[in-house]
């Protein structure tokens, strides 16, 4: 015990800032917030967040995952804990469809939505570009189908282990 030694202090613990800092770099200046009054009201209204998607997308999506949950009941339920996992993954899931359900019901109707059929014809305009109905749909679906699939087979193979 009596073998411990005070670290030493070298000369290069302390380094000047200036000696390592580049002489080229510069910090941008701050932005000038425009202080004018808004003459139009109307430039702080909220655009519509989907509107060339319809309702019916919303409700297959909110269906895939209520049968993933449905999937995950049937083939783990078993236990007081595996219940309460699957409860608060219930509420999650929940929560996942109410926050945007909420956001849609006080955004400004700027029209008629687009039907189903308009939706798989004419697709979508995304941010890279435009994607086709169907294109949309399954990028929309694939997960939560893919994972429900999955938990089935899971619950498949722990049955047949048992």
């Amino acid at each position: 015990m009596g073998r411990e030694q005070p670290i030493a202090r070298q000369k290069h613990d302390a380094m000047d800032v200036a000696a390592v800092w580049p002489s080229s770099a510069t910090f941008a200046p701050l932005p000038v917030w425009d202080l004018e009054p808004v003459k139009d009201p109307k430039e702080f209204q909220a655009t519509p967040a989907a509107p060339d998607v319809p309702a019916a997308v919303g409700g297959l999506i909110a269906a895939s995952y209520a049968g993933l949950i449905a999937a995950l009941a049937v083939a783990t339920a078993g236990s007081g804990q595996s219940i309460f996992v699957i409860v608060v993954s219930a509420l999650f899931v929940l929560t996942f469809f109410t926050v945007p359900r909420i956001m849609f019901a006080v955004e400004r109707h700027s029209g008629v939505r687009a039907s189903f059929d308009e939706f798989l014809r004419n697709g979508v305009n995304t941010f890279t570009g435009h994607n086709g109905g169907r294109a949309v749909l399954v990028q929309m679906l694939i997960i939560p189908i893919a994972l429900t699939l999955g938990v089935l087979a899971m619950g498949v193979a722990i049955a047949t282990v048992s």
